[in-house]
């Protein structure tokens, strides 16, 4: 991977930890300011690169602002919230970005603890909010079908799906789900990023980007999502991903 393709990762890293495009942004520009690392050192150095961006907000979040340096980018840093749980930061690792455990527990820092154990602990603490809506946005039927069966397997109900960006849109404006699962090639001229982009002008719900072209959507411009799980996928990421969203949206990150 390029050092380009580490530091999007460490990105959709920090989005995916908030479901919140900005605060992952901003903290990731802060932190990344602080490491001294070299991406392209070692095969090995995303795993780095993630684990001395962990540690630099860990540093800063204890360390907290003074009153010296109020304005400052290790201010700014120290203001943003705290790191979640160990237990959340290995859903989030295993099951969406798909690190062995054993490779998680090196990016958390974790010593002394078997890391299975860990992520069992974090599948559980996850609390799905009741009545959860979700509009599926993808052009392929057999695709939908799988999202609509993931979906009903958590107890979230898909109260839409639309495979236009027109459609999407409109549906969107009138089901209010609390999130949405896009593709990025849609029939027609408008793409999934196009259809959210709109969406999010009067709706403020998490959005799970689910492609084979995740380099369309991963280009560091302001339409990158929250989250991005590629094609093929695994049903465990699915399932994680949509979780923590709405999980954070209910409880705002657990500690």
């Amino acid at each position: 991977m390029s050092h380009a393709s580490h530091i999007a990762t460490v990105r959709q890293f920090a989005r995916a930890i908030f479901a919140d495009r900005l605060i992952g942004d901003e903290l990731t520009r802060l932190a990344l300011a602080k490491v001294n690392i070299d991406p392209k050192s070692s095969t090995d150095s995303l795993p780095d690169l993630l684990h001395a961006f962990l540690h630099t907000w860990r540093m800063a979040s204890s360390g907290r602002r003074s009153e010296e340096s109020l304005f400052s980018d290790e201010a700014l840093l120290a203001a943003l919230p705290e790191p979640p749980g160990n237990e959340r930061l290995m859903l989030l690792l295993v099951d969406v970005m798909n690190f062995t455990p054993e490779t998680a527990a090196r990016i958390i820092a974790v010593k002394g603890q078997d890391p299975y154990s860990i992520l069992d602990r974090g599948r559980q603490f996850i609390g799905l909010p009741r009545n959860a809506k979700a509009i599926i946005i993808e052009d392929e039927p057999l695709i939908a079908a799988d999202l609509r069966e993931i979906m009903s397997s958590i107890g979230v109900e898909v109260c839409g799906e639309a495979n236009t960006a027109d459609k999407a849109i409109s549906m969107s404006r009138q089901k209010k789900p609390n999130i949405i699962l896009a593709d990025y090639n849609l029939i027609g001229m408008k793409t999934g990023a196009d259809a959210v982009m709109e969406i999010q002008e009067t709706l403020n719900c998490p959005v799970v980007f689910i492609t084979g072209y995740p380099e369309q959507v991963l280009t560091g411009e302001d339409i990158e999502p929250d989250f991005v799980i590629a094609k093929p996928y695994r049903i465990e990421s699915v399932k994680a991903a949509v979780a923590h969203c709405l999980d954070v949206e209910r409880t705002q990150i657990m500690h």
